[in-house]
């Protein structure tokens, strides 16, 4: 056990390595989100409204009951959404009125990123008063005083919109929740690299020889290093947890053991990757340079940083190649349903990539060694 030991020692007596483990993480989270992650906010309703009608205005004050409302441009959409200014984006197009009263069929288009209680909310109560105007429309023939007149004793009923929060939490608490971990993975892998600098180190002052010709074989060497990484990046997880649960108070899903089960499993790849880098570097100045030109992709195009829904498909596919992926969409299930059965498959990927990571790792060694 004297590899491990002497792991923990040099990852704890350096300022830098403490800065990563126990500062870093609780900071980020509570600077980008908040201390206060636990408010509940309104959401916000783009609409565009090409038809300017009498019907369109009374749709937009019913839904504004509830929610805020920005009105905007056809092209302005995309920009909305994905600058996350508003949740959901409804449109209704030129002569929408016209066709729902003569008993046509017309769309109310309708825009987002993410599902969310909120915004399902919000487009249940906008479809309900389209379809009542719809089958009002049927009844009057077209006769539009008799229709606006009805839908006016309809908009008076007891119908309102009402977002119902699960465990007293809203969706954009879970979110900010989702997108913290993907903060914490970020920075689980670039300790991972930092921590595989230690293995360069070993070699470039010639341990890892010495160790060759002493009794303890190459397998322990490893599995010595794997572990007291494994046990560091728990560390730093269980810092994190804590320090977000009772000194930030910051909501961490509705299943917090479940969550911190599926971040371990992301540790034991972000082990693995350390391991893989650190085989693949000639030194410490390459092993840096894969970890600025690597993790930061991995994080933006799995998830991380952003909702994956925003960026073109075809990154999307190539996100189904990278663990960050797989670590997002875990993390959202059990964020808001707290089952850690309805992960099992993508814990099973994130162990496959670990394994893969691990294999290439050992094999680089036993080829350069």
């Amino acid at each position: 056990m004297t590899i491990l030991k002497n792991c923990f020692k040099r990852m704890f007596r350096s300022k830098l390595s403490l800065l990563l483990i126990l500062v870093l993480p609780p900071l980020m989270i509570s600077l980008l989100f908040g201390v206060a992650i636990s408010e509940t906010s309104a959401i916000h309703v783009g609409f565009v409204d090409q038809d300017q009608s009498l019907l369109t205005k009374q749709l937009k004050e019913f839904i504004g009951n509830n929610a805020a409302i920005t009105m905007l441009q056809e092209e302005e959409i995309n920009q909305v959404l994905s600058e996350g200014k508003v949740s959901l984006v409804l449109k209704s197009e030129k002569g929408f009125t016209e066709e729902l009263i003569s008993g046509k069929d017309p769309v109310l288009y309708s825009y987002k990123i993410q599902e969310s209680d909120s915004v399902i909310s919000v487009q249940l109560v906008a479809d309900a008063y389209i379809r009542a105007a719809k089958n009002l429309a049927i009844v009057v023939e077209g006769n539009s005083n008799k229709f606006y007149e009805g839908l006016r004793l309809y908009q008076e009923g007891p119908l309102d919109l009402e977002i119902i929060q699960s465990n007293g939490v809203d969706s954009g608490t879970n979110e900010k929740t989702i997108f913290s971990m993907g903060i914490l993975g970020m920075n689980m892998l670039f300790l991972s690299v930092y921590s595989s600098i230690y293995l360069l180190n070993d070699r470039e002052n010639k341990t890892f020889y010495r160790v060759q010709i002493s009794p303890l074989q190459q397998w322990n060497y490893m599995l010595q290093n794997i572990l007291g990484f494994l046990v560091i990046m728990l560390i730093q997880m269980s810092s994190v947890f804590f320090i977000s649960s009772f000194v930030l108070d910051l909501y961490l899903g509705v299943n917090v053991p479940a969550l911190f089960i599926v971040m371990s499993v992301f540790a034991v790849v972000c082990v693995a990757f350390g391991v893989a880098v650190g085989s693949l570097s000639k030194n410490k100045r390459q092993a840096g340079a894969t970890a600025s030109m690597v993790i930061t992709p991995m994080a933006m195009i799995g998830g991380m940083l952003w909702p994956r829904e925003i960026m073109p498909e075809i990154l999307q596919h190539v996100g189904l190649f990278l663990p960050t992926t797989w670590l997002m969409d875990a993390v959202a299930h059990v964020v808001i349903n707290g089952r850690l059965l309805d992960v099992v498959w993508e814990l099973s990927i994130l162990l496959l990539f670990s394994i893969t990571m691990f294999l290439l790792g050992n094999w680089r060694k036993t080829t350069q060694f």
